[in-house]
């Protein structure tokens, strides 16, 4: 049964995730966010778009406030772990749009 619902898994997550998008506001003119705001914006967000509850994500850093910068995080569910990409999509004074998307076979 268990292999069974880790294709479900992954693919639920997947299509929530490919067009996931966020506004994150981020204030006093910062350029960048910093490793644990990422990881805590990208939990609520998939944790809002999935019927899964994410228990873990630990991104490789922070990401840069501009549109096209780029950050690899790890999203955990259960015994089940996942690689997301996460991307600026849009910068819009100081509120930051990110785009997640899980990557497919990692």
């Amino acid at each position: 049964m268990a292999g069974r619902s880790t294709p479900r898994w992954a693919a639920l997550l997947t299509a929530a995730c490919v067009l996931t998008s966020c506004s994150v506001h981020i204030g006093g003119g910062v350029t960048t966010m910093s490793k644990a705001q990422l990881e805590k914006t990208v939990k609520d967000k998939l944790g809002t778009k999935t019927a899964s509850t994410i228990d873990s994500v630990v991104c490789d850093g922070g990401i840069e406030g501009k549109v096209g910068a780029a950050q690899t995080c790890t999203v955990v569910t259960g015994a089940k772990s996942r690689r997301a990409m996460v991307t600026v999509a849009d910068i819009r004074g100081s509120d930051i749009a990110l785009s997640i998307e899980i990557i497919p076979g990692q």
